[in-house]
């Protein structure tokens, strides 16, 4: 796993969790490929009403967590909404207006991508 740590100007350590998932018709994955590296991020898991994205880091608090879909999904009307803790944060997907979570298995794109991009406060170096 590739891990970027920021430092900012009064010494807070912050780690990056970002990736690209997709789903091309059998699992919900990372992609990892010459173009596409997650940081921070140690994997996926596909449950029957959400996504669970892994990424234990050490991190004390939660500062920022981000899930965008590309122009394939968002022409579909899919919405993402992102419950981040430290350890593991859960992906919710959603057709248009409904309330109610989509199963992740039936959401499938050759290249429909969700974006990840969170920021994790780390404890004093």
């Amino acid at each position: 796993m590739t891990a970027h740590v920021l430092t900012t100007e009064a010494g807070a350590r912050l780690q990056l969790v970002a990736c690209a998932l997709r789903n091309t018709g059998t699992d919900w994955g990372l992609i990892t490929n010459s173009a596409h590296q997650p940081s921070g991020v140690t994997g996926v898991v596909q449950h029957a009403d959400r996504l669970e994205l892994q990424h234990a880091v050490s991190a004390t608090h939660v500062v920022s967590m981000l899930v965008t879909v590309d122009e394939t999904y968002a022409a579909s009307g899919l919405r993402v909404g992102a419950s981040a803790g430290l350890a593991l944060s859960n992906l919710y997907l959603y057709s248009g207006a409904s309330a109610t979570p989509l199963n992740p298995a039936t959401v499938a794109a050759t290249n429909g991508n969700l974006w990840v991009t969170g920021y994790l406060l780390l404890p004093a170096a």
